[in-house]
């Protein structure tokens, strides 16, 4: 037998990768910025997969099909777990899925455009990665997307950094040491801010339900990422004196966020008697901004609340933030529609400012085509599973949302049931308006005939 030519081997395998890359890069070419998006979030979710499933990446025998169950759950951030997570993946394990949740927090194109432009000589993005990007956020027209970039990238990196030092603070006063309390804060000020809701306690936060500073800085970081980086971009111009005043879409962010938060705390609160103010704000603001933590047990809350909730975690965040759901400024767009026709108004108007016809056809659009998805994850999951209705209504909307929120049944998915909600839950992180035009291979029209002049009023990103 023949020794072996390591250097031989290495030329190989060097020119294969190279070829492969390269036809990999003239691929991604041929795409739609919408199917880069889709092949991005199933690349992510693939590579996940296979690193999870390495035997020194579990702690007990986990199935193939509940690693890729983790590993789409954490690339969507979405929090859902078909086996008990803190206790099943090793610490390299736990590392890899908050990893891919930093990656499935700030965006595909976002972090991918970034890493481009900070090695990049020019420090321009290339044509494709621009609308790719531009593909990915909806942006209004008063934000420049190089601003946005820098803005979402430095956003993230304070607010996890500022919910760290809280999170630790609070872990070494509470008996826990200091690799232990490090590791907890930045797992979780990750995990909350990308709104994923993944926990290293088996029964989520329950344990610090009575706790003011888990509370509230869970809830703080929740927000700042639901609420998206529309609104930190729009705060850092401001700042900055780039612009005179806050935009119209972010003042539509902040209003109807702050009206669900109140609202869902209000009737969580009258509708589980068994509940504290303190524990119904909290699972309000976890619902809405689609975070998925809990600090009650979810399977125990009536049938009126769990609507509730349903209805807070189809809404969901805001656009070009972490969070899953219809978003606050389409839902905004439907009240508005819907309130002016019935007061027989030709303009459609919301805060006083007139939105434009092709925002408010995205809107629609959305909400119809989410309500088909729900209604597809339903029909299935009732077809191939035995369990409540109720609360498989809940599992598809928490995995179409990215919510993560359970009434305890995910474990009790069949196989069949666990690919049902992979897809829920990647199609919901995709965007199911984006997830069509992926299949379609189509690029949305960004011009209208009968469409105002961009001078005549200022865009809303819905």
């Amino acid at each position: 037998m023949e020794p072996i030519n390591w250097r031989e081997v290495y030329t190989r395998t060097k020119e294969f990768i190279k070829i492969s890359l390269k036809k990999y890069s003239v691929f991604l070419l041929r795409l739609t910025p919408h199917q880069n998006i889709a092949q991005a979030v199933l690349s992510y979710t693939l590579v996940g997969w296979i690193l999870l499933s390495l035997p020194f990446m579990n702690t007990t025998d986990v199935s193939f099909i509940d690693n890729l169950f983790t590993s789409a759950s954490a690339v969507s951030t979405t929090g859902l777990n078909s086996v008990n997570f803190a206790e099943s993946y090793t610490f390299l394990g736990q590392m890899i899925v908050l990893l891919l949740i930093q990656i499935g927090g700030v965006g595909y194109m976002t972090f991918s455009s970034f890493v481009f432009l900070s090695f990049s000589q020019r420090h321009r993005l290339r044509k494709s990665q621009q609308e790719a990007l531009s593909a990915e956020v909806s942006l209004p027209n008063t934000l420049k997307l190089s601003d946005f970039l820098w803005s979402a990238v430095v956003f993230t990196i304070i607010a996890e950094s500022i919910g760290a030092v809280f999170l630790f603070n609070y872990f070494r006063h509470h008996n826990y040491g200091i690799f232990d309390a490090a590791w907890y804060s930045v797992f979780h000020s990750v995990s909350a801010f990308c709104t994923a809701g993944f926990a290293l306690w088996s029964n989520g936060l329950e344990n610090f339900a009575d706790s003011k500073t888990i509370n509230f800085v869970i809830s703080a970081l929740s927000l700042a990422g639901a609420m998206g980086f529309i609104v930190a971009t729009d705060f850092f111009n401001f700042v900055r004196r780039k612009t005179k005043e806050i935009s119209y879409t972010t003042k539509i962010i902040i209003v109807i966020t702050l009206c669900l938060v109140c609202v869902g705390t209000f009737t969580l609160f009258i509708t589980s008697p068994r509940i504290t103010l303190l524990e119904a704000f909290f699972q309000s603001v976890t619902a809405m901004t689609t975070a998925g933590y809990n600090t009650i047990n979810i399977g125990e809350l009536s049938s009126c609340s769990l609507l509730i909730l349903i209805l807070l975690m189809s809404i969901g965040g805001s656009p070009s933030g972490t969070a899953g759901g219809i978003k606050t400024t389409a839902f905004a767009s439907v009240l508005a529609i819907m309130y002016n026709r019935l007061r027989l108004n030709n303009r459609i108007e919301f805060l006083g400012r007139r939105i434009p016809l092709v925002r408010l056809y995205a809107a629609t659009s959305t909400l119809m085509v989410y309500i088909l998805s729900l209604f597809a994850s339903i029909f299935l999951l009732t077809w191939t599973e035995n369990l409540p209705f109720l609360s498989l209504v809940f599992e598809s909307a928490s995995a179409l949302g990215t919510a993560g929120l359970s009434t305890g049944i995910t474990m009790e998915l069949s196989a069949w049931g666990k690919i049902i909600i992979i897809a829920t839950m990647l199609v919901g992180r995709i965007g199911v308006v984006t997830f069509g035009m992926a299949i379609l291979g189509t690029d949305e029209d960004e011009h209208d005939e009968n469409e105002e002049k961009p001078a005549e009023r200022e865009d809303v990103a819905v």
